[in-house]
């Protein structure tokens, strides 16, 4: 009979050695791949840091970032963009007015004042301006090419000369800007022209760093939200005397307005007044919204007044709270 052969068995030393190789590399790549990582998070995060303190101190980078943002956060928000309700569309509108400026009468009273991003018409018998205008868009609002530099001073403007610092030292009344400062902040000279005493008017503190603040907050929200705002600020001066402070006798309104005309990327227009104590208050701004014909018959201002009589009719009759996203 044949000898049996036996088979032997094959080696589990070589498998169980390639085993442990495959099993060593693979646990070597996946510590080289963890490590990789963590080295890619720490470049990340020192990049990130570079890049904030970048946007701190640099107007530049800060301006690119927020144009990158702003892109980003136009694309996200399209749909509700599309689903904007309200608002009227006009046929044909002149914007070769860049403002769309309020009619300045003429005399001695009234002198019209022009500067980088805004104009007004300044009061005399006053000592302030009865309006100040300018035009907010999304490119603006995202722009901060300068901080606030607070440099308060008389405006050469004025003939006559306007109000100075001496007139508000000791008075207990804020140097309340009608074109707020943070509006023209996309330039230097913007930022630098909004600080002539001819944009201050005398606001109590409560009501230039409460409710006046926030309204001015929203405006600039509004603007990056529709892309252009027509902003009209100012005091009611329906009245010949008022309270005054300084040398110059600035007199002291007893109210404050603010106008404004939203024209979204979608070809809509709206109008909203507000009508606001010159005091502190509890209530939130939209308890004081009204419609622009309102403001110009407390004013006698014919606001927006380069828009076809007809359009102005419609658009400053009356107020769309849900345009504006306001709830009482």
């Amino acid at each position: 009979m044949p000898e049996k052969k036996t088979t032997k068995p094959k080696s589990t030393k070589s498998s169980s050695s390639g085993t442990s190789k495959k099993s060593g590399s693979s646990r070597s790549k996946s510590q080289k791949h963890i490590k990789l990582t963590f080295k890619e998070l720490i470049i990340l995060a020192v990049a990130l840091l570079v890049l904030f303190v970048a946007y701190q101190f640099s107007p530049a980078v800060r301006n690119v970032i927020d144009s990158v943002l702003t892109e980003i956060i136009s694309i996200e928000s399209g749909e509700e963009v599309a689903e904007d309700s309200g608002g009227t569309e006009l046929s044909d509108v002149d914007l070769s007015d860049e403002y769309l400026l309020p009619v300045c009468s003429e005399g001695h009273d009234h002198i019209r004042c022009n500067y980088t991003g805004y104009s007004l018409c300044y009061r005399e018998s006053y000592e302030q301006a009865e309006w100040a205008a300018t035009c907010l868009t999304r490119k603006k609002v995202n722009k901060k090419a300068s901080d606030r530099t607070d440099n308060f001073r008389p405006d050469p403007a004025v003939p006559t000369g306007s109000s100075t610092l001496a007139d508000y030292k000791g008075s207990g009344y804020d140097r309340g800007h009608l074109v707020p400062a943070a509006d023209l902040s996309w330039s230097e000279k913007s930022m630098d022209d909004s600080f002539y005493m001819t944009n201050m008017s005398p606001q109590a503190p409560d009501f230039n760093r409460g409710i006046w603040k926030e309204l001015e907050e929203q405006v600039r929200d509004w603007a990056k939200e529709f892309g252009t705002v027509y902003t009209v600020s100012g005091p009611v001066l329906d009245k010949k005397k008022y309270k005054t402070i300084g040398a110059s006798k600035v007199a002291v309104p007893e109210y404050y307005y603010k106008v404004l005309l939203a024209h979204t990327d979608k070809g809509k227009w709206s109008a909203i007044g507000f009508i606001l104590p010159n005091a502190g208050s509890e209530k939130a701004f939209i308890e004081f919204a009204v419609p622009v014909d309102e403001v110009e018959r407390r004013c006698n201002i014919d606001f927006f007044a380069p828009l076809d009589d007809a359009d102005e009719a419609v658009l400053e009759s009356s107020f769309d709270a849900k345009f504006w996203g306001l709830k009482k």
